[in-house]
């Protein structure tokens, strides 16, 4: 049945008692005991010489020795003593992790450092590194190999696409087998899905307005919006939302929003905001002020009641970070509502849009941590689907309160639907997609991914 329950995630309010979260970590304790003489820097040097020689955590592959293949980083106990300097090393890993977990990002025959979100990579935890493209396929995919013929003579000497394609293969085994630097979630097996790709799965028009396009994914969408809401506290009727192509999408949306509503609306963001929300600032010719951050990339909180303060006379337009691109900051929502406040701007004269795209999924999971929650005046929030959850097409999801969702719908007589989204057609596989990796995941395989 594909009834709107039928569809529905399992999600944190349908849970009894307190969330929980799974810790992993490696614990290890060094004891020291310098006589008469050695210094401080003698014993950081000795410490360093010691934990690098054995690799505590590493996945670059080096070749094997007699000390890596007799370390045992459970049960090794290391005692050195030279110039007086004794140095001794416990290293004792607790997992408080399921046995069943293995712990991928530890493998030695990989390069480089996994996605921080990524417990293995799409071609197999444990399987030997794919090697460079060869001289070969480096010519099969060249810009000569696989330009679009437009001649007769062109397609008789055409290299022949199922070769083009068996090398791009090669290439992504490759690439993916030494990931490296991007926030992507490479755990995830959709094969079960492949067979709807012959389908041309359109979700045009708005989510709960159905169009008159058959071949659709909307109650799949639906569910995904509704699990989403549930997840940032907003009850059922005051919330709207969508499956975007990115997080950058979702920005767009939540910063057209915002200008909507308040279309003299100055948008404040820190310096080490994503491109997206500046971006959006000049789509919209939208007076924009970057806001100087702190050294650990958060907004700097006094230099951003200074610049509301000189503009008091106009809306405040809020852009908070939840997880900036390359420190991963996190404003504090908290504190930049109680400069609101202090301020006396009234919640009609401020609107705050959430960047999570990095972190917005994750925090919901994380004991202690800032609360991202629509029970708070917030106004929308946007984060990536392909990054925490994993899905093999970029894509993401925004939510916002329906009552600012108005001020941009128009009705598209032939669409048989309404226009409250940035694209007209959009891609409904990435709606199902989402939808599989949610219900598969679950909550616990999501608490997994983010500790």
């Amino acid at each position: 049945m594909l009834s709107r329950v039928a569809q529905k995630i399992p999600t944190l309010r349908t849970l009894s008692g307190k969330r929980s979260v799974i810790s992993t970590g490696l614990q290890t304790n060094v004891q020291r005991s310098v006589s008469s003489g050695a210094n401080d820097s003698a014993l950081g040097q000795l410490v360093k010489n010691v934990m690098d020689s054995p690799r505590f955590k590493s996945t670059a592959s080096t070749a094997s020795s007699a000390a890596d293949e007799d370390f045992s980083l459970e049960e090794e106990h290391v005692s050195v003593n030279v110039n007086n300097i004794k140095l001794e090393v416990n290293a004792d890993v607790t997992h408080d992790v399921d046995d069943v977990v293995r712990d991928y990002t530890s493998d030695k025959t990989k390069l480089g450092t996994p996605s921080p979100w990524a417990v293995f990579d799409a071609w197999g935890a444990g399987d030997a590194i794919h090697e460079p493209l060869n001289r070969s396929d480096e010519m099969k995919l060249s810009k000569a190999s696989v330009k679009i013929p437009t001649s007769a003579e062109e397609s008789e000497n055409a290299t022949d696409e199922t070769d083009i394609l068996a090398a791009y293969d090669n290439l992504l085994k490759s690439r993916s087998s030494v990931h490296f630097g991007y926030p992507y979630n490479l755990m995830y097996n959709h094969e079960e899905l492949y067979p709807f790709m012959k389908y041309s799965i359109n979700n045009l028009g708005d989510p709960f307005v159905p169009s008159n396009y058959g071949v659709h994914s909307r109650q799949f969408e639906c569910s995904v919006i509704d699990f989403f809401a549930d997840l940032w506290n907003i009850d059922p009727g005051e919330y709207w939302g969508y499956v975007t192509t990115c997080g950058t999408e979702g920005n767009l949306h939540g910063i057209l929003l915002a200008r909507e509503c308040h279309p003299d609306g100055i948008l404040y963001s820190s310096t080490e905001t994503h491109y997206s929300i500046f971006k959006a600032a000049r789509y919209y010719r939208m007076d924009a002020k970057p806001i100087p951050t702190l050294p650990m990339g958060e907004i700097d909180y006094d230099i951003l009641a200074s610049e509301i303060e000189k503009n008091r006379d106009r809306p405040v337009i809020i852009n908070v970070n939840i997880g900036t691109t390359v420190k991963g900051a996190v404003d504090n929502l908290d504190r930049i509502l109680r400069i609101l406040n202090n301020l006396n701007i009234p919640r009609e004269r401020f609107h705050i849009h959430c960047d999570g795209a990095l972190f917005a999924m994750m925090m919901p999971f994380v004991d202690f941590a800032p609360e991202i929650t629509f029970k708070k005046p917030i106004d929308s929030i946007a984060v990536s689907g392909h990054k925490m959850l994993g899905c093999p097409m970029p894509c993401g999801i925004t939510i916002a309160r329906k009552e600012h969702v108005k001020k941009v719908e128009q009705k598209i007589e032939y669409l048989n639907s309404v226009d409250t989204t940035i694209m007209g057609s959009r891609n409904g596989q990435a709606a199902l997609y989402l939808w599989y990796s949610l219900r598969k995941k679950g909550l616990s395989g999501i608490k997994r991914d983010v500790v």
